[in-house]
């Protein structure tokens, strides 16, 4: 496992705007490693609920980890969700749980 980051194939590509206002479509997203700033796109009860995000509570954390917009990463198909939640909760898994005592 690359502790860095990982890019995960697509198998249904997801239109991304570009800085100069195209839209592409894109078919890999690169999710990097948890960093102090995403704490604050974790629910508040994450760690009371032991880890577990809600679907409609990944779509920040997926945005903020593959630097994407929210509107990007909601268009993410439900058959490449899995893939993605689970690269993301392999990161959270590997950091150290913050606020358990």
């Amino acid at each position: 496992m690359d502790n860095e980051k990982k890019v995960i194939e697509l198998k249904y590509s997801i239109p991304m705007l570009t800085e100069g206002g195209k839209t592409v479509e894109v078919n890999k997203l690169q999710i990097g490693r948890l960093k102090l700033k995403h704490l604050k796109l974790l629910p508040k009860d994450f760690v009371e609920k032991e880890g577990k995000v809600a679907p409609d509570e990944i779509i920040p954390l997926i945005a903020g980890m593959a630097n994407i917009s929210e509107e990007c990463a909601g268009e993410i198909d439900f058959d490449d969700i899995e893939r993605v939640a689970d690269t993301i909760m392999n990161f959270l898994a590997e950091s150290p749980q913050i606020g358990k005592k």
